[in-house]
């Protein structure tokens, strides 16, 4: 980096040549002045920010510093200067409410400069159409923070301004009201104002900010919560690594959860002779008691050690909650594996990445994204498959988008149409479950073309050979007839991808809910492999995780046969070490998926389950035969903040704090980021941290942890493997997260894996196997349903729905359909009709949708009225046991028209 001296009010300094001005000064700790300055961004229309330079006025946001430079933040000319700029900004200034005023920092700045603070009237003007988001044109300045954060930084190209001279104004979309548009409700906009001119409805002042990391999807966004009277009141994007800032809607409004007075806040036992089931509209009290912890944890150990003692340990099953800190996961595979002694261990990346991170580790070494998130706007290609992003990742899309702004190629493959597809340069929309087939025919064409990268092949790789005649049925014109993608389109895409290089894959779960969905994984891989294009800056494989902590999951051994740090229970060596760490002897048997403990239980061989937050009654496919499952169980518990459907089959109901606010941790993101979540508010009642009830439960069934707070099991991580050895709470939180592997306290973490080799040796090309549907299952079944995700919902919804601003665009229980389809079955928009799939049957109103294509139809599983994975048959990949959530073969039956 070249430095360069310069003279900052009277102080010589080094400075970053290139930087502005205004970065030196806030590096050093001077303060200037700012409206209109967006990070990263220029701007500079405001000129707030004035400072002197060798005797100039000159904006300091947009002007950088130079060898010699001398700079006067507050000359007499500068606070002239500022006093005359602020003058003219407040002179037809006007604020509807205190609160607002309150927000404004052109206000505070004329406090600060001496000088009458904007009045307060009420505006007819006022836009207060969007459900959460007031707008006074009054208050505006003009300093068009809110257009560079809808459209240059979120990308979601809203907000814009019209007209000219005095008549210069803030518009949304074609100049209407804001509720009337196509606002995403990200809250950028509200964020970057710097005059409350945008703001949220119910904004109060806080009373202190805490920052920490958003609860939802797998990006890992920094969120700063402000809490008033020890509540929750509101969000904002906090600047970290992932999202700089951005958040979506869940993000962003989706944090009432925390102050719902649904909350479980004391242990409940059943009550004697009351069978397990749905509470049908009972009250929880008619079902269960309240009782103390200590009576809770004693029933729940005196009940694991019968059935231990009965059946042995292999009876008792696991599923730990995703959204949980790393600390409270590993305590749970510890506790389960040394205090039980059982490995039927699980966590929800069965039902959705399992098939990533399976072939990531077969092929690669890791089971986990290649590249950091931002990468992607170094990637000269990028490939969108199998999924919507714009609604399941927002941030990250926002990503893409700019990326594909600034001339990159952006391919989207999608069954169905996704709004990302309006910045493509390809989009291919595939028939469901051909992802195999499109994939082989570009890599068959990339070798045929001679654009494959041998000299990578022959150094880093091995099985190439075997899997380069493993292609030879997938012609162009093969892949034409059973994708329904024109064979030109496929050659223009390969090409793409093998020379218009770097390149990266992003995929979520279009490509892994499938029968065969490890080897759609495969085959992404292996184009990655053939092409190179592993290792390097802008190039790479990134599955977008869905849920907070389901990397964490994975990396802290929640799941059969893998011990923290992906190492095998299998492995006699590996087994000694831990039982030398953890004092205990360890099962070496390989246990159970969460699948197939649910379909265990249902046989009557597995005989108690702990579900830590997770709604497996709506989460896993057949909804039927978990809720069967789960009766036949003789001893449930469920640990979880709300009372779900699956805490309805419960015997014991432990209320626990919310990891992401509640309690002190870390959460490991998308792009294997280490990352603080901090304690916003204190717990409600008597809940407790998911870490303190396995601590607990062990010590009563004889079993010490070690533990006494989640800095301890922290240390304890960092033993259990060398990719953790170097972490620790206190550096994270100085750097602001690391990315594993941390091999020592003082690596800085390995932002791109493989730019130096395979931990493995080489990189393994895999033979990716496909087969079409069957005659008869088509014949009967001639729909493919694909169940998925909408924007402002996430997973069942126990934590979104409790949002009073998620739930104004709650859609309720609609299937959408083609309209094609639509005619042919005779059905019109809103008809109700019976879905019919080889596992059972529900009603829906039907939507007319031009984003399905004819055979086709989506619904989502969030809304507690559509429970959709009634529909789901227990089909499971046959290497990892995941769902085929997005391949279920339905008919339609018309009930009654609307």
């Amino acid at each position: 980096m070249v430095m360069v001296k310069v003279v900052i009010n009277g102080m010589e300094v080094e400075a970053r040549d290139g930087e502005t001005i205004l970065g030196l000064a806030r590096r050093l700790g001077i303060e200037i002045p700012t409206l209109c300055y967006y990070e990263g961004f220029s701007n500079g229309s405001c000129r707030v920010c004035v400072v002197e330079v060798n005797g100039r006025l000159m904006p300091s946001c947009i002007t950088r510093v130079s060898e010699g430079m001398k700079i006067e933040t507050e000359s007499s000319r500068v606070r002239e200067a500022r006093l005359t700029i602020l003058k003219l900004l407040l002179k037809n200034h006007v604020h509807r409410s205190r609160e607002e005023r309150d927000r404004c920092v052109l206000c505070s700045y004329a406090v600060k400069y001496g000088l009458e603070q904007a009045p307060i009237i009420g505006d007819e003007r006022l836009d207060d159409t969007h459900p959460a988001i007031v707008f006074n044109p009054s208050a505006c300045v003009m300093c068009r923070k809110c257009v560079i954060a809808c459209t240059m930084d979120q990308n979601n190209d809203v907000i814009a301004v019209i007209g000219r001279g005095s008549g210069t104004r803030i518009s949304f979309d074609l100049d209407v009201p804001m509720g009337k548009s196509d606002c995403v409700s990200c809250g950028a906009c509200v964020d970057a104002c710097p005059t409350g001119a945008l703001m949220e409805k119910d904004w109060v002042p806080a009373d202190k900010v805490v920052e920490t990391t958003c609860p939802y999807c797998g990006t890992g966004c920094t969120v700063e919560y402000g809490v008033k009277d020890g509540r929750v009141a509101w969000a904002r994007g906090g600047y970290g690594p992932a999202n700089e800032g951005k958040l979506c809607t869940k993000g962003k409004f989706g944090f009432h959860y925390v102050n719902s007075p649904e909350r479980l806040t004391k242990p409940l036992v059943r009550k004697p002779g009351v069978p397990k089931g749905p509470l049908n509209g009972r009250n929880i009290h008619e079902v269960f008691m309240e009782v103390s912890w200590d009576e809770a944890l004693n029933i729940v150990a005196s009940r694991i050690k019968e059935i231990i003692s009965k059946y042995g340990p292999a009876s008792i099953g696991g599923i730990m909650s995703d959204r949980s800190t790393n600390e409270s996961l590993y305590a749970f595979q510890k506790f389960m594996r040394c205090a039980i002694g059982s490995d039927n261990i699980d966590q929800s990346a069965t039902l959705c990445h399992e098939p990533s991170a399976w072939s990531l580790a077969t092929q690669l070494g890791f089971g986990a994204a290649t590249n950091p998130i931002k990468d992607i706007l170094n990637a000269r290609t990028i490939f969108v498959v199998g999924s919507n992003i714009n609604e399941t990742h927002p941030v990250i899309a926002s990503y893409v988008k700019r990326a594909a702004k600034q001339g990159s190629h952006l391919v989207v493959v999608n069954p169905m149409h996704t709004e990302l597809a309006r910045y493509a340069e390809y989009e291919i929309n595939l028939r469901p479950g051909t992802d195999v087939v499109l994939f082989s025919a570009m890599a068959k064409y990339i070798l045929d073309m001679d654009w494959h990268d041998e000299d990578f092949i022959g150094k880093f790789t091995e099985g190439f050979e075997e899997w380069r005649r493993s292609l030879e049925p997938f012609t162009l014109d093969f892949a034409e007839r059973v994708t329904g993608v024109p064979a030109d389109i496929i050659r223009q895409v390969a090409r793409l991808y093998a020379l218009e290089k770097p390149s990266m894959i992003l995929w979520t779960l279009g490509i892994t809910e499938h029968e065969n969905g490890t080897e759609n994984v495969s085959s992404l891989i292996n184009l990655a492999l053939l092409t190179g294009n592993v290792g390097n800056p802008g190039s790479g494989l990134m599955p977008l995780r869905g849920q907070n902590n389901v990397q964490g999951g994975a990396d802290m051994g929640c799941a059969p046969g893998r011990l923290p740090g992906y190492q095998p229970i299998t492995d006699a060596e590996v087994r000694r070490g831990f039982e030398e760490l953890w004092r205990c002897k360890l099962p070496s048997f390989v246990g159970f998926r969460s699948t197939e403990m649910i379909e265990m239980a249902r046989r009557g061989l597995i005989k108690a389950m702990i579900i830590v937050g997770e709604n497996s009654v709506r989460s896993h496919p057949d909804s039927n035969a978990v809720r069967d499952a789960l009766s036949k169980l003789e001893f449930l518990v469920v640990q979880d903040i709300f009372l779900t459907e699956t805490a309805e089959y419960a015997d014991a109901v432990l209320p626990a704090a919310s990891s992401a606010l509640e309690d002190y941790g870390t959460f490991t993101n998308t792009e294997r980021r280490v990352q603080l979540t901090r304690k916003v508010v204190d717990p409600p009642g008597e809940t407790k941290p998911d870490w303190w009830v396995f601590v607990e439960l062990a010590r009563r069934l004889g079993y010490d942890m070690g533990f006494r707070d989640s800095e301890d099991i922290m240390r304890e991580i960092a033993q259990s493997s060398r990719i953790f050895r170097g972490l620790s709470h206190g550096r994270v939180e100085r750097e602001g997260g690391l990315q594993w592997p941390v091999i020592d306290e003082t690596h800085g973490g390995t932002p791109i894996l493989y730019s130096d080799g395979f931990p493995r040796g080489k990189a393994r090309f895999r033979v990716a196997t496909w087969r079409g549907p069957g005659v008869v299952e088509e014949r009967l079944y001639p729909y493919v349903l694909i169940i998925g995700r909408e924007r402002a919902q996430y997973h069942t919804a126990t934590m979104t729905s409790k949002s009073h601003i998620l739930k104004v665009f709650w859609r309720g229980p609609v299937v959408e359909m083609n309209s094609e389809d639509m005619a042919r079955e005779g059905v019109k928009d809103g008809d109700i009709v019976k879905l019919v799939s080889p596992a059972g049957e529900l009603i829906v109103s039907v939507v007319k949708s031009s984003r399905v294509p004819p055979g086709v139809l989506f619904t989502t599983f969030h809304y507690p009225e559509l429970q959709a994975n009634v529909l789901t048959p227990y089909v499971l990949n046959p290497i990892t046991k995941t769902p085929a959530y997005k391949d279920t073969r339905v008919r339609i039956e018309k009930l009654r028209t609307h």
